[in-house]
């Protein structure tokens, strides 16, 4: 028969053959889903590493720029929590304060991600490292560049004002305000938004906060025997001035009605290098009690009979009456005097310590009133080679005894990081004054002081763009009574924050109070920098 040609099955040879190359097709292909599977592990680790580095920097920035110790730790910490401990299993975790911007933190989270596939090749491990960076962009200090926050001057009847002496009894030239509390039953219509608790006809007032107000105290470096001191700390009514102007007496106390007692108290913290977490506070000094339920009037026995510092008391006549329920506090060593909160702590070491003032005592109840106080830091050791600081933290209540014309007082210092940011403002029923007022905001410049343009807008609906002045009062009748007025300056992207001639600091900015009749106004001011307070910058 023919031979048949026809392909036959494999030769025992050829199916070897085919055997081999099977397998070695197959270990290749696995090889390859190895190293995918490498490369995907390694994603993760890359992925893991940047969740780690992004949420280090952002619990390390709130220490900055002061505490670079405690934003190192913070951030290690929490790259802990996110499985990188610093030196442990190959892991570091680098944390540096940036040297251009004191309020960045930038973190470096390494790591070793080992491999399952390419072990087998000579590769057991792959190496990554991820890097983030966040800002911190601080509460800005508010109202004052210098030592003392809050001082003003001591008015009598007449209409003659004088400075006050420091505690040495040198002349402090005047800031422009006093600060301000208004008690606890009060309305917050009358100027302070956070300290009152009514708004009104029986509304609580939304913004009411416990804690009060917060100014820093800042003593540097070798700083010996620090302390802290209050002008006029204790309430004491005055009267209005006699001759029809409606300036405030003395440092301008007064009831606005429920002419009842009348608590304020002052706690001293230590901030323990974290100034903006109060949780970790450590309390040095407080009042005692020392002005506890007070209900007091300056008589100005000098001036005869019911006058209170010189002036009519301006809710009626506080000596009729038996038995006389109303002291007289010109025997009040503290009443247009010093005191000094931490006498028997004074500080000796440089740092940032919290004054805490607020009237949210029970005993507040149906009284609505306003003390006035100045604050100032003192220390003894010799050259050192900057002051103490005093200043309001994030937010302050003012008092100002306008008299007609141009009032000029400090509001917040805008350093050079926050070019190209937009700074916000806001301001509580301005404008209770006579006549018709105004306002401005003046920025600092190597040659002087020049308007700022901003647009606004305001609680009750009204607004306006690209403007220089703001017209608070018209008449004698505010325009914002009881409203909460918001400006808007854009900051240019080559600001920079500058002192102009005699200025103690640089980047001071100030507000131009312009009336055309006397009066009396107590308004809130908050000075923020706009965007979240803590973020991620993106390289």
């Amino acid at each position: 028969m023919p031979r048949n040609n026809a392909p036959g099955p494999f030769h025992e040879d050829e199916s070897g053959q085919t055997m081999i190359i099977v397998g070695l097709m197959v270990t290749v292909l696995l090889g390859f889903m190895g190293l995918v599977a490498d490369v995907g592990w390694l994603q993760i680790g890359i992925v893991r590493a940047q969740r780690a580095a992004d949420a280090a920097a952002l619990a390390g920035a709130p220490y900055l720029p002061g505490n670079v110790g405690g934003a190192t730790t913070a951030a290690r910490n929490e790259a802990t929590k996110n499985g990188f401990t610093h030196n442990v299993n190959g892991a570091s975790v680098l944390v540096a304060q940036d040297p251009l911007n004191p309020n960045l933190l930038n973190v470096t989270v390494s790591a070793t991600v080992r491999t399952f596939m390419s072990n087998l090749f000579g590769v057991p491990s792959f190496q990554t490292s991820r890097n983030a960076r966040a800002e911190f962009i601080l509460p800005v200090p508010m109202g004052s560049p210098q030592a003392y926050y809050g001082i003003y001057k001591l008015c009598v009847d007449g209409g003659t004002c004088s400075t006050i002496n420091d505690p040495s009894g040198t002349a402090i030239p005047s800031q422009g305000f006093w600060g301000a509390v208004i008690s606890y039953d009060g309305n917050r219509g009358n100027g302070d938004l956070y300290s009152t608790h009514n708004n009104g006809a029986g509304v609580t007032n939304a913004y009411y906060d416990a804690n009060g107000y917060q100014y820093i105290v800042e003593f540097p470096t070798g700083t010996t025997n620090g302390l802290v001191r209050i002008f006029d700390a204790p309430y004491c009514a005055t009267g209005k001035d006699n001759t029809g102007g409606q300036q405030q007496l003395g440092t301008g106390d007064h009831w606005i009605g429920g002419n009842g007692a009348v608590t304020t108290q002052y706690i001293l913290w230590n901030t323990m290098g974290t100034p903006y977490d109060t949780t970790d506070d450590v309390q040095i000094a407080d009042d005692g009690g020392l002005f506890t339920n007070q209900k007091q009037v300056d008589k100005g026995a000098a001036y005869g009979g019911n006058r209170a510092y010189g002036g009519t008391v301006n809710s009626g006549n506080y000596d009729s009456g038996s038995p006389k329920t109303y002291a007289d506090c010109q025997s009040d060593p503290y009443h247009n005097a010093w005191w000094t909160i931490n006498a028997l702590a004074p500080i000796n070491a440089g740092g940032q310590y919290r004054l805490q003032v607020k009237t949210s005592s029970p005993n507040n109840v149906g009284t609505n009133a306003e003390n006035m106080f100045g604050i100032m830091a003192t220390q003894t050791a010799p050259g050192l080679a900057t002051n103490p600081h005093v200043y309001g933290q994030s937010r302050m209540c003012d008092y100002v005894n306008v008299v007609a014309g141009d009032q000029l007082f400090y509001l917040a210092q805008i350093a050079s990081v926050h070019a190209g940011k937009t700074l916000q403002i806001t301001v509580h029923d301005p404008g209770d004054v006579g006549g018709s007022a105004y306002l401005k905001f003046e920025q600092p410049g190597s040659g002087g002081y020049s308007d700022a343009t901003f647009s606004w807008s305001a609680t009750n609906g009204t607004s306006g763009n690209n403007v220089t002045q703001l017209q608070v009062a018209s008449g004698g009748s505010s325009l914002f009574d009881n409203q909460i007025v918001t400006i808007l300056i854009p900051l240019s992207t080559s600001y920079t924050a500058v002192a102009p001639a005699g200025e103690p600091g640089p980047g001071w900015w100030k507000v131009l109070y312009h009336v055309t009749g006397a009066g009396n106004d107590t308004a809130t001011w908050a000075v923020t920098i706009r965007g979240n307070p803590v973020h991620l910058i993106v390289p």
